[in-house]
């Protein structure tokens, strides 16, 4: 049962497959504003990004143990199975991402590149509809992945309510868990771990790229931080927090932050979004450091940041680190950083290092500090 377009399995080739797995695990892909793309170069040149599409995707599955199908239009299908291991799921979904956001196709002369949503299942039962709930809230939220849930269940209901009521219990029955993700030197010397927020709930894991937002739009943003920040209050070792500019600039959370980590040996990761920009920046940096909290400029691409604001770390976006070994562009602005940061005493981190031969170009472009799937999984308990 093949699809005629694509020449990969079709629909019913895949629910064959899941009535016969075992341990089955379901990734829905769907290719964003593909019919914007037809529109813009010609039906035409959107079967061309399917076939293509489909063929890289069916290479991908087999190199990574899995199975490719076209569902429909512009949605496919990716099935592996095996036993559930989150350690090992998370990254083959980050891989997934990886494998699509490095996608380019030319069509009479233009270059066209393709973005995706995913909606995940990790369930024994209904898991074609199941990942579809998930793959819809994906949609709603605009996020790279959503793995399906009770919670996903409650998102789509679409009751105000409902969802109050979800986040409420998360954080009022300790749902709301930190993982932990070192970053080391070059020689493999732990120098902090970075402390990354989520929900535990009976039957899934769940990415802040799903529920922070949604904490904010439901107004329970500043006691999930709050449950955050008292988890970590009791631990000692050197430790980072992600924050939001904007966060710094609540006075409420502000006071969180600084009540429960000055002179704690921690680090404040700060995002680098549209807030950072905001010049009451710089006197909020002053006043944090007077607290003994250091800084560290996140998702940083060029050095403009580098240059206007006093900071202790610089980490490096992850897509500049991912193309290292085939775009000398990103070597470049990865040496300016680099240097630039060197002169001002700035320690730079690498991140996404998910092999030994990314960690091994970054090492030899001269990063002081790593992290990455390949050094640590992110974890629940934290390793001193």
């Amino acid at each position: 049962m093949t699809d005629t377009l694509t020449n990969i399995p079709s629909i019913k080739s895949l629910e064959e497959s899941l009535e016969k797995a075992t341990h089955p695990k379901l990734i829905l892909i769907d290719l964003k504003e593909f019919r914007e793309l037809n529109l813009k170069y010609s039906d035409k040149a959107g079967d061309f990004v399917l076939c293509e599409f489909a063929e890289a995707l069916e290479t991908f599955s087999k190199k990574n143990g899995m199975f490719a199908y076209r569902v429909e239009e512009d949605e496919f299908a990716l099935l592996k199975d095996m036993p559930f291991d989150l350690g090992i799921l998370e990254k083959l979904i980050f891989s997934i991402d990886d494998f699509i956001k490095n996608q380019e196709y030319i069509f009479d002369g233009n270059n066209i590149n393709i973005e995706a949503h995913m909606g995940i299942c990790l369930d024994q039962n209904n898991l074609l509809e199941k990942a579809k709930k998930a793959l819809k809230i994906a949609q709603q939220e605009d996020q790279p992945f959503v793995t399906y849930s009770q919670f996903v269940n409650t998102l789509l209901e679409e009751s105000d309510e409902q969802i109050c009521k979800l986040l409420e219990k998360a954080v009022s029955s300790g749902s709301i868990t930190p993982f932990f993700q070192k970053v080391i030197d070059a020689n493999k010397n732990k120098i902090y771990s970075e402390t990354l927020i989520r929900i535990v709930h009976k039957d899934s894991i769940q990415s802040p790229k799903l529920f922070l937002d949604i904490a904010k739009k439901r107004g329970f943003y500043t006691k999930t931080i709050q449950a955050l920040v008292e988890k970590m209050i009791d631990i000692k070792e050197p430790k980072a927090i992600n924050i939001s500019c904007e966060d710094l600039y609540d006075e409420n959370l502000y006071k969180i932050y600084t009540k429960s980590f000055q002179n704690s040996n921690t680090i404040f990761e700060l995002q680098n979004d549209e807030f950072l920009d905001d010049d009451r920046i710089f006197e909020k940096i002053k006043e944090l450091k007077k607290k003994n909290i250091k800084i560290c400029l996140d998702n940083i691409d060029s050095i403009e940041n580098t240059k206007r604001l006093d900071v202790d770390f610089i980490k490096v976006k992850g897509d500049l680190i991912r193309l290292l070994h085939i775009d000398q562009n990103a070597i470049s602005t990865c040496k300016e950083i680099i240097s630039t940061c060197k002169e001002k005493n700035i320690k730079t981190i690498a991140t996404h290092i998910n092999s030994d031969n990314s960690f091994e170009e970054a090492k030899k472009l001269g990063f002081d500090y790593f992290q990455g799937f390949f050094i640590q999984k992110p974890t629940s308990t934290f390793a001193g």
